[in-house]
């Protein structure tokens, strides 16, 4: 097992100068973005009232308790993307992740007997377990994207249904863990032979835990559910021991980084014949979230404990839906397509040193499934998902030709310009934010994949 913990720049820069990074928010869910299966996704992710198998895991565990025989899921997801920055547009690093899940019946007697489900579900990314990467706070990037197929997701779980009544219709309750693992350890570095720093880095995981719970109802062509998923995020713990020309620098750095926030999901379907259509609303608490900036602390000689100064970002609370409808042509082919909004979490007025870039996000799903014999179903899917684009217009805070520094305003960068162009002793202060004057987000997202899903 191998964790990758990627910053901008070499080891031995991060030692005297990662105390000037701030990591900018990661909100890394693979599933949230790729969907958790071909056939899920293909329908828009509205499956808190339709999902069935191991993919309920994510989207409502109680409903794994109202399938009708068990499941097993294998399948591939790969994505393109392009993203406007300043530089040039980016995508997103890791093109490919994979998913496996099961859903079982064990065989209980008793009360237990036919209630009681259990089930695992598992995405993987194709080359890092973990990818984590810390950013500059002016470095322009997009938080929601940033390493969202570069996380291993396990959620084992399980579902007990609680009633089966023809007037009151099936109810069930599911509970599934979402696992990873936090890194902590020490870093000691020092002076070698060439007067560069050499160091010595020991980390160990930790396990960590968040709770996905699920309603779940159905009676007759109507169903629903609610979901809640717990903000989930990797926490890192750093203590670096330096000695550089005789002297004692010592660091404790901490971060949270691929977060995921508070969300709850509430969802309704109904079925008419062959066709079944599904309605979603997703609510994401991020005005919870502080931001997974480094936090640093130092012990620096002749001047005692210093920390770091983070810049301050709000973040708000979304409301978002899916809609999704399923229509079987025959008892061998069944068509997919849904409809998705997100608002986006960033505040608009980017005006500080801040490059946060988000936007508001249409996404359009299709899908198709072959029956190839009673056992095998093959489910394929594509998604589109593009940002609408809008623009963050940078300010400078205007000051006076004096030798006197002026203090920088939260929300503006210093002044760009000389005050005097013909006399350089009069030169303002310059930035190199790469914002200014203005920054727009945009771009798209392009995913499809390919699920087999087998009934034993």
């Amino acid at each position: 097992m191998r964790v990758r913990v990627t910053v901008n720049g070499s080891w031995r820069s991060a030692v005297f100068f990662l105390w000037f990074l701030w990591g900018l928010p990661v909100a890394a869910n693979p599933v949230d973005l790729f969907g958790a299966g071909a056939p899920t996704a293909g329908a828009g992710d509205a499956a808190v009232a339709t999902c069935v198998g191991a993919e309920c895991l994510y989207f409502n565990p109680g409903f794994l308790s109202l399938g009708d025989r068990p499941r097993l899921m294998v399948g591939v997801t790969g994505q393109f993307a392009s993203l406007a920055t300043p530089g040039g547009d980016v995508g997103i690093a890791d093109p490919f992740y994979s998913h496996v899940g099961a859903s079982v019946l064990p065989p209980f007697g008793g009360f237990l007997k036919d209630r009681l489900w259990v089930g695992i579900y598992l995405a993987a990314p194709s080359a890092e377990i973990s990818w984590v990467r810390l950013h500059t706070p002016t470095e322009p990037f997009y938080p929601y994207y940033e390493n969202r197929s570069q996380r291993l997701m396990i959620i084992p779980g399980l579902s007990l249904r609680l009633l089966d009544h023809p007037t009151f219709g099936k109810w069930a309750l599911g509970l599934g863990v979402n696992y990873f693992a936090g890194l902590d350890g020490g870093m000691v570095g020092s002076e070698g032979a060439t007067r560069a720093m050499e160091a010595r880095v020991a980390f160990e995981l930790k396990g960590l835990f968040g709770l996905n719970a699920g309603l779940a109802w159905r009676r007759g062509p109507w169903s629903a559910g609610v979901t809640y998923r717990q903000a989930f995020g990797v926490d890192f713990h750093t203590v670096a021991f330096n000695h550089v020309a005789g002297t004692d620098i010592d660091m404790e750095i901490t971060a949270v980084g691929l977060y995921s926030p508070h969300t709850f999901q509430w969802g309704g379907a109904f079925q008419a014949g062959r066709t079944t259509f599904s309605l979603d609303v997703v609510e994401q608490l991020w005005s919870f979230y502080d931001g997974p900036y480094v936090q640093l602390r130092s012990q620096m000689p002749m001047v005692g404990e210093l920390s770091g100064v983070i810049p301050y970002n709000r973040f708000r609370n979304t409301l978002g839906f899916r809609a999704g409808v399923v229509h079987g042509l025959n008892d061998r082919w069944t068509v997919r397509g849904g409809l998705g909004f997100d608002p986006s979490f960033v505040a608009t007025a980017q005006t500080g040193v801040t490059n946060l870039l988000d936007a508001h996000k249409l996404t359009f799903s299709g899908g198709l499934s072959w029956n190839l014999t009673s056992a095998f179903t093959l489910h394929a899917f594509a998604r589109l998902q593009l940002l609408l684009p809008v623009t963050h217009r940078k300010k400078t805070t205007e000051i006076t030709c004096s030798a006197e520094v002026p203090e920088e305003r939260a929300d503006h960068l210093l002044d760009e310009w000389p005050c005097d162009p013909d006399d350089p002793a009069t030169a303002g202060f310059q930035t190199s934010n790469p914002g200014f004057p203005s920054v727009t987000a945009s771009g798209f997202v392009f995913m499809s994949g390919l699920t087999l899903e087998v009934l034993p």
